[in-house]
């Protein structure tokens, strides 16, 4: 929780964009805007999506049906 309390406590706006994995584990994108730039944070956010396109959640380990 340590790098969202910065822009909690602050009141900027951010976002978390899924990024693919790293060692099996999942990793994502922290974007943080200037005040009351809330579009900006969605702006960079879809640009991040549309880069990567859509990524596979990960299998937890159930049989598939």
């Amino acid at each position: 929780m340590r790098p969202v309390m910065p822009a909690n406590v602050l009141g900027l706006p951010a976002a978390v964009v899924p990024a693919g994995t790293a060692g099996g584990l999942p990793v994502g994108v922290q974007l943080i805007a200037d005040r009351f730039r809330e579009d900006r944070c969605l702006d960079a956010a879809e640009t991040i999506e549309r880069a990567l396109g859509v990524l596979t959640p990960i299998d937890p380990g159930f049989p598939s049906a």
